[in-house]
């Protein structure tokens, strides 16, 4: 099957100033000695917050960009306001030499997320994976001196690796099998229609070796195993890159390979009478709906025990993705991909905004530990009360954002059983949904009991909000508590 896949340059605009902010910034650094480091975390924020404006009008990237580059632009500011612990593991004083590299490395992943939304093909999909892959080695390992980073660099190159291996495999296959790299509704409908079967057997290989490496960058099972130890050892605004940049391209890999299915069963009025094309159909729902049970199983179960704030998140990353997965078990809504993006909003601001109360309480009280919220609703009313909302977002509250995303999951799952008919296999996905959202609520609270339950001790004093953390904290309450009331008053849920 031959086919002719054309990219204008004009669509990577976006991309190339990325990559051209990120070389400013290392040129800088090499010929500015004088110039504060940190200035380049502002620079880089300000590009990518542009960059997302941009791509949010240009016509060719899809909502998955403009999540990325928002994340990347808050990853920034949280590096600036981080920037004390930042010279300490890197250069053991309180210089900034060194520390260039982590201003600079995140606009280069997010170029690779942007392009990697409009890949048509696996090469194109492959080359931006790798550039975002590549550039999170080097940011999860960067605080040297620190050894749980060092692990945590070791640990994700090592998996990362295995990924690769597994998407460069499921590549030849697809190729071999179709003779084309393109990803489109066309090359899923020849396989159903016109292949013989065993060449439909080694192209659904071939898809499955690529869901994969797909399923390691959005967190899931069975390719989750990184995600705790890695966002427990990288440096603080590399585990919220990692949760919600490096998601984000993961679930656009997973929309590319996936949603050809969907065009082809909506067009396919007769779809009912061809045994083979649904047998096929149903054998992905059912391996989906796996995978999305044991990866809520793991990311809700496993978080429960845990007393490190940061690898609560890590769990949390994983219970998460399996919430978000549902919507592709749902493949004959074709409206899957925006359902996805708007979970993936919600879960972004609430996400950052615990990220960088973790980072402040860090830098001011030298622990990630949960306990090191200790008594904050008392020391800083305030500052508790905007870390609950985002908390309480990712429970799923009621009137939070968090809660709308959750609520259309749920929704997703009903509509597929009612789409497929089978009862045996998604009533259980449900059954699991059910008691994962409800564990949600005992080990996120954990963090707001320790905040108002607690008794401060003589050595805690009320924490000094940075005015980007004040910034950033107060605009992710407002977006989580605005967009979950809004549909609930405008009757739009």
């Amino acid at each position: 099957m031959e086919t002719s896949i054309i990219y204008n340059w004009s669509q990577f605009t976006a991309e190339f100033t990325l990559v051209g902010l990120a070389s400013i910034i290392l040129m800088a650094d090499c010929f500015l000695k004088k110039m504060p480091k940190s200035y380049y975390a502002l620079l880089g924020a300000a590009g990518a917050i542009v960059a997302a404006c941009f791509m949010h009008n240009d016509g060719y990237h899809n909502q998955f960009s403009v999540i990325a580059a928002v994340a990347t632009g808050l990853t920034l500011l949280l590096a600036y306001d981080y920037r004390k612990v930042t010279c300490e593991a890197v250069s053991g004083t309180d210089s900034e030499e060194g520390s260039s590299e982590l201003y600079a490395l995140p606009l280069i992943a997010c170029a690779g997320i942007c392009a990697l939304t409009q890949a048509k093909d696996i090469i194109m999909l492959f080359v931006s994976l790798e550039v975002v892959t590549l550039s999170s080695y080097v940011l999860a390992g960067y605080f040297r001196r620190n050894q749980g980073s060092i692990e945590a660099g070791v640990k994700y190159l090592i998996l990362g690796a295995m990924s690769t291996g597994l998407l460069v495999f499921g590549a030849a296959w697809y190729y071999g099998t179709t003779g084309t790299f393109e990803l489109s509704a066309q090359v899923v409908q020849l396989m159903f229609f016109v292949a013989e079967p065993a060449m439909s057997v080694g192209f659904f290989l071939g898809l499955g070796l690529l869901l994969c490496g797909a399923l390691f960058k959005a967190g899931s099972a069975p390719m989750h195993i990184w995600i705790p130890d890695v966002y427990q050892g990288a440096p603080t605004p590399v585990s919220a890159f990692l949760a919600v940049a490096s998601k984000a391209a993961g679930f656009a890999v997973l929309c590319l390979l996936i949603l050809p299915f969907t065009a082809v069963l909506t067009a396919q009025s007769d779809i009912a009478t061809v045994d083979y094309v649904q047998s096929c159909t149903l054998t992905i729902v059912q391996c989906l709906a796996v995978l999305t049970g044991i990866t809520l199983l793991i990311g809700n179960l496993g978080a429960i025990g845990q007393t490190n704030a940061k690898r609560l998140l890590g769990y949390s990353s994983i219970g998460q993705a399996g919430f978000i997965m549902v919507f592709l078990v749902n493949m004959t809504d074709t409206e899957s991909q925006l359902h996805i993006a708007n979970y993936l909003t919600a879960y972004m601001l609430a996400t950052m905004a615990a990220f960088y109360a973790i980072a402040m309480v860090r830098t001011q009280r030298g622990s990630e530990e949960i306990s090191a919220f200790r008594a904050l609703g008392k020391t800083n009313p305030t500052t508790a009360f905007l870390i609950t909302v985002a908390f309480a977002s990712l429970a799923g509250v009621p009137l939070t954002y968090g809660f709308i995303a959750k609520f259309e999951s749920f929704c997703a799952i009903i509509a597929a059983m009612q789409s497929w008919g089978m009862l045996l296999w998604l009533t259980p996905l449900l059954v699991i949904m059910i008691l994962c959202a409800t564990a949600g609520f005992y080990y996120y609270f954990k963090v707001i009991r320790e905040m108002y339950w607690e008794k401060p001790q003589p050595t805690d004093a009320p924490l000094q909000v940075p005015v980007v953390t004040a910034g950033v904290l107060a605009g992710c309450a407002i977006l989580l508590v605005v967009l979950g009331t809004w549909p609930l008053l405008t009757g739009n849920l």
